[in-house]
């Protein structure tokens, strides 16, 4: 049976080898003349109770300026409308082992859970939310359109079935309608959802293939969805983060490849029916040693994104203790390209997001991880770890993190979830990360326990610390974060679960720039997957890439619909929208678009 204290022995080994390094760590708050690249301080704000950021320069020669100081009052921001919208729920129950646990695993892992993804379930035209959580049923919230939510978790017929914890929507069978897969940690099996296009479910994950009914308890993280063959049909890639082969913790067989798995949909001979292609794709993520035993795999966070522009997407995997891999999709099979392309170079890869943050017309993968607290918290200032790595697609298969400290955009605490979005409509995407831990070897009050939420504001490439400026108050244990246009409005709001607490949902209330939202379909009438949105708002401007793509959140699933802030100039319509769809190859070009309207796109 697996026992609790492994985990608390392995992260009490880590952090023992931390505090080795830190020892002479200071722990006040002041800045100094020499210091650690990457680590962070909070610092007084001129005349204002308020306190910014600072970061250690890159040379180490001493702190940056002190951040989130500058422009206190902004247009717009964010407010925090949770209870108005009746998304009220408990994702677990406090943390006291042994106690309050379900199993014994699901205390292990306990901390690390939180998920939530967005779909139209019921093709009314309003994103809907749905919920895991550890202590009760999961929660199916319809958008009423009213500004406002209903648990419909029972009429949908989503009966409770475990501790749930990552979800993906999901049309498996080319419908037109979401179906809705669930993983779980604690538990024996996953879920698959069957949509009846009335918005009543019907559970077939045993009989289409991906149950993973083999008796091994489960550690579910997060999912990604995408067509990685070019068929047509959707197909699924589970995370799940886990050592093998380790005492009583050990619930995997040393001499079995890990759990997560890549599932290939059969499409036209068996719609929505699953095969484990993992091996025989060559999509395994872990290696084998002399003696026949595997490696320990972590995986928190994977995406099916083409980054290399060929139509064949990517694996791309955000492991914990160095376990993120990357692999290049070569017409259907894998090649492992994660210690050749620049990429795998933090620590404990957690969270992920991808996006052409710096415009260039490439997309971009940040991988969230820890960094310095202010303080020198479990010693990790000497660590060598500083926190999320952005890596920068540079074409030819590489990868580039060189201006990830430059940025700051390093210093995300103990991070989880990200988002890359452009939250103002300036035509340029800002990025949002979700923080905190509370294991149980951490003392109460130490600062990853109450670590605040970053935002970065893109300012024509600089990226500004923004959080507190923007109403983003949150301090406690986020996981999931995830990003939607609930209300209509032409912004994008933020939804935030908290690991054993009330989630956050926060309204943008930025206003005041033009928009284009571009739903992109198949020729069957689903979300076109792995589409790319390429929009050109003046003759011989600037163009602004967007994929519609699902799962390279941590836990979490984010709307399908590309979002385009195209700042204001409300006369002139958009010059020219491009929508490529992978599986054919084939363009569609519109112009003269208008602005500030869901465009629907369907291929000719």
């Amino acid at each position: 049976m697996p026992n609790y204290d492994v985990v608390h022995v392995i992260h009490r080994s880590i952090v023992f080898a931390f505090a080795l390094l830190g020892m002479s760590c200071s722990t006040d708050d002041a800045p100094r003349a020499v210091c650690i690249r990457g680590r962070t301080n909070l610092c007084p704000c001129p005349a204002s109770k308020a306190k910014g950021v600072q970061t250690c320069l890159p040379d180490g020669s001493g702190y940056g300026v002190c951040e989130g100081c500058e422009n206190t009052t902004v247009e717009g921001g964010f407010a925090e409308v949770t209870e108005a919208l009746g998304l009220n729920y408990r994702q677990g129950a406090p943390f006291d082992p042994p106690t309050n646990c379900i199993t014994p695993l699901a205390c292990q892992l306990n901390v690390i859970t939180g998920g939530a993804a967005v779909g139209d379930f019921d093709n009314d035209g309003w994103p809907d939310l749905f919920v895991t959580t550890m202590i009760a049923t999961p929660i199916l919230f319809r958008n009423a359109g009213d500004g406002t939510f209903d648990d419909v978790t029972a009429k949908a017929g989503l009966q409770r079935f475990g501790t749930t914890n990552g979800a993906a929507w999901i049309d498996i069978d080319n419908d037109a309608d979401l179906d809705l897969f669930v993983n779980t940690v604690g538990n024996d099996r996953y879920y698959l959802y069957l949509n009846d296009g009335k918005g009543h479910f019907e559970e077939v994950a045993l009989a289409r293939g991906v149950a993973m009914d083999d008796g091994i308890v489960k550690a579910g993280t997060s999912i990604s969805v995408g067509d990685y063959d070019r068929d047509g049909w959707l197909d699924l890639h589970v995370a799940e983060w886990g050592p093998k082969g380790s005492g009583d913790y050990g619930f995997l067989d040393p001499k079995l490849a890990g759990r997560t798995r890549l599932f290939r949909n059969r499409g036209k001979t068996q719609p929505g029916f699953f095969d484990d292609m993992t091996i025989a794709a060559n999509a395994t993520i872990d290696a084998k040693g002399f003696d026949g035993s595997y490696e320990s795999v972590f995986s928190y966070s994977s995406a099916m994104v083409d980054f290399d522009g060929d139509d064949w997407p990517e694996l791309a995997i955000a492991g914990d203790y160095r376990t993120s891999r990357f692999l290049w999709n070569d017409h259907g099979t894998f090649s492992n390209g994660t210690f050749n392309s620049g990429v795998a170079k933090e620590t404990f890869g957690m969270g992920s997001a991808i996006g052409d943050l710096d415009g260039d017309g490439l997309l971009d993968w940040l991988v969230t991880s820890i960094s310095n607290g202010p303080t020198c918290v479990h010693g990790l200032c000497n660590s060598g770890e500083y926190g999320n790595h952005l890596y920068r697609y540079l074409g030819n298969r590489q990868f580039s993190d060189a201006n990830t400290e430059q940025l700051g955009v390093n210093a995300g605490f103990w991070a989880w979830g990200a988002e890359m979005f452009d939250y103002d409509n300036d035509g340029d995407l800002d990025l949002a990360v979700t923080n905190g831990t509370d294991y149980p070897f951490t003392t109460k009050g130490d600062f990853y326990t109450n670590d605040p939420m970053r935002f970065w504001r893109n300012d024509n490439g600089t990226m500004v610390q923004a959080a507190e400026q923007l109403g983003l108050m949150d301090k406690r244990s986020g996981k999931a974060l995830m990003t939607l246009d609930y209300d209509h409005d032409g912004d994008l709001d933020m939804f935030i679960v908290n690991n054993q607490e009330q989630p956050l949902f926060y309204r943008n209330d930025a206003g005041g720039r033009d928009w284009l939202r571009v739903r992109v379909l198949t020729k069957e009438g689903r979300d076109a997957v792995g589409a790319r949105v390429v929009v050109t708002a003046q003759k011989g401007g600037k163009t602004i890439l967007s994929m519609i793509n699902t799962g390279s959140n941590f836990l979490s699933q984010s709307e399908m619909t590309a979002h385009f802030g195209l700042g204001k100039n409300a006369s002139t319509p958009v010059f020219e929208v491009r929508v490529h769809w992978p599986d054919t190859g084939k363009d569609k070009v519109l112009t003269n678009v208008e602005r500030n309207q869901v465009l629907i796109v369907k291929p000719d």
